[in-house]
């Protein structure tokens, strides 16, 4: 039998679908942003402000463009978009302009003319989220784990909505336009049914009866066309030099492919060769690492029988950097003291051993043995 999704709610105390007060989440949202509202109204601070993570993938703009839709249509209130750090991968710019979707820089937003900020496939705890001094946060909508910060209380937030079985915030936001009783328009179903499908894997990553009725519900008023060139849009030269480069610096230690690139042109190369690198037989769970602008930038992930990944990204950093996950999909990054070959090398020794020392000893006897070097993956 397929689970309920679980909401947390800033305050609650217990899970469920419905915060205190009997309300359901989108009434109490709805009530939320209108008192935010009202408050900023007398300083002519009368929008809300929806943020993200840095380099959105799909189900954050999904998500996005869908809170934007219910906001106006479903509240009639403004809202504006806006994200930080450049969107590189191909399926994520073909998304964005197969829609036209309509997103600010957020360093050239001026802050003053908004009442509060609404976070979405994020959280204020996470490291990859910036938030703008002065402006409350209002709502918070995640399926992430909730990130533990040393000596930090949580942020205080009037609607915080984070349910860790679900496949996509894609999903929960669905779920809000379904019980506002906001029709879908093409651009939002398309945008809804991108984050679903992307990050579920077209339902696979996911037993959440939520995720498959956003999947198919927002599929029936999407653009098809727009569809399919966001799923196969053109490659540049770039990505198979890429692909050349991890292709040789990968290496197979059992069941794990660890593949730490050195010095990258595009960060989001670390989530495409994780990808790709997963499908190989005999692989359980792959590592990919490349440094990019005074960051190393990890992802992982694994097959559905070796686990979560998650708590595997939290031995593979070993209290170091940040990260956050879901499923059998994690992604953390580690600060850099500079840029140099040599420090590079030496958090990529640091990876490799911490992601080696997850793999089991073989049993003694046992012939086959897991060499500390790695084998190519043309031998």
């Amino acid at each position: 039998m397929q689970q309920p999704a679980r909401s947390l709610f800033q305050g609650s105390g217990r899970p469920g679908p419905v915060p205190a007060g009997g309300l359901l989440p989108v009434q109490h949202l709805r009530g939320v942003l209108e008192g935010a509202v009202a408050q900023g109204r007398a300083r002519s601070a009368e929008r809300i402000l929806i943020l993200t993570h840095r380099g959105p993938d799909p189900d954050a703009l999904g998500a996005c463009e869908g809170l934007r839709h219910l906001i106006q249509e479903g509240f009639g209130l403004q809202a504006t978009v806006a994200t930080l750090g450049r969107i590189r991968r191909a399926e994520n710019l073909a998304l964005v302009r197969a829609l036209e979707l309509d997103l600010e820089d957020y360093e050239g937003i001026d802050t003053r003319k908004f009442a509060g900020v609404a976070l979405v496939d994020t959280q204020p705890e996470f490291g990859h989220t910036v938030l703008p001094e002065g402006l409350p946060v209002l709502a918070v909508f995640d399926h992430h784990v909730p990130p533990v910060v040393e000596g930090c209380e949580p942020i205080g937030v009037a609607h915080r909505d984070v349910r860790l079985n679900l496949g996509a915030t894609a999903s929960m936001i669905y779920e809000y336009l379904r019980d506002a009783e906001v029709p879908l328009d093409s651009r939002t179903a398309s945008a809804l049914f991108c984050g679903v499908r992307y990050d579920t894997a077209d339902l696979s990553r996911t037993n959440s009866d939520l995720d498959e009725e956003a999947y198919y519900e927002t599929f029936r008023y999407a653009d098809r066309t727009a569809i399919a060139e966001i799923h196969h849009p053109p490659l540049p030269r770039s990505y198979y030099v890429e692909l050349s480069n991890a292709l040789s610096l990968a290496r197979q230690h059992g069941p794990l492919v660890l593949a730490l690139l050195g010095e990258i042109e595009n960060p989001e190369t670390v989530a495409e060769m994780a990808d790709f690198l997963l499908r190989m037989k005999g692989v359980s769970w792959v590592v990919v690492g490349g440094a990019f602008e005074g960051e190393y930038v990890l992802s992982l992930r694994t097959d559905y029988a070796f686990g979560k990944a998650y708590p595997l990204m939290e031995r593979v950093l070993a209290g170091e950097g940040s990260f956050g996950g879901h499923g059998h999909i994690a992604g953390g990054h580690l600060i850099l003291e500079d840029s140099g070959e040599s420090t590079i090398k030496e958090v990529e020794r640091m990876l490799r051993a911490n992601a080696l020392a997850v793999i089991a000893t073989p049993p003694e006897g046992d012939e086959e043995t897991i060499p500390t070097e790695g084998r190519l993956l043309s031998e």
